[in-house]
């Protein structure tokens, strides 16, 4: 073997290794949001004070805590809201109290739900999909059209809390997305 094609073969191992030293990294970058797992379940929150909640008349509040974007991670941001409406009144006690949570995005195509005071009811501003207070369809004869939604509004575990310090009744969600234009609750991944 002459000087030449030593040189060669040494040449061709340092650029196939300097190759590697940014291929690897370079990949691994690349497929890191698929490798990355879901975290699964939800996140649980206290969101509002039981005696806040009025029987019947549902309550929006939000959902913040940190979400992944590829790459970045946000911290303390709204990741969701929540309608809670409360089903029993102040003469049951608190321990024993039963409210509901539900998504305020419809599950239809996603689209913000509105609460309308009014009717008593929840609508979906893009497609006229309606909703009971118990999260249920408005039934197509009471509408007078075919409701576009494919099933309810998604519901949420929810629970009511004391807390240890002060004494005072919470309600608690389990924040969860679900997958739109299904007609079984589906979470997404």
């Amino acid at each position: 073997m002459n000087r030449r094609t030593l040189i060669k073969w040494f040449s061709r191992a340092i650029g196939w290794t300097c190759a590697c030293i940014v291929a690897i990294p370079g990949i691994r970058f690349i497929t890191e949001p698929l490798r990355r797992r879901s975290s699964g379940g939800g996140i649980t929150q206290r969101v509002v004070q039981l005696a806040n909640l009025r029987v019947g008349e549902p309550v929006q509040t939000t959902i913040t805590g940190s979400r992944q974007d590829a790459w970045v991670r946000y911290d303390q941001e709204t990741i969701g809201r929540v309608y809670l409406v409360r089903e029993t009144d102040d003469t049951v006690p608190p321990e024993q109290s039963k409210v509901k949570a539900f998504t305020a995005v419809c599950p239809h195509l996603g689209c913000a739900v509105q609460f309308d005071a009014g009717a008593k009811t929840f609508n979906c501003p893009c497609h006229k999909a309606f909703f009971e207070l118990s999260g249920n369809p408005v039934s197509d004869s009471e509408l007078g059209y075919r409701n576009p939604t494919p099933r309810g509004m998604d519901s949420l575990e929810c629970q009511v809390v004391q807390e240890g310090g002060t004494g005072e009744w919470w309600v608690e969600v389990t924040y969860e997305k679900f997958e739109y234009g299904l007609t079984t609750k589906t979470p997404r991944a």
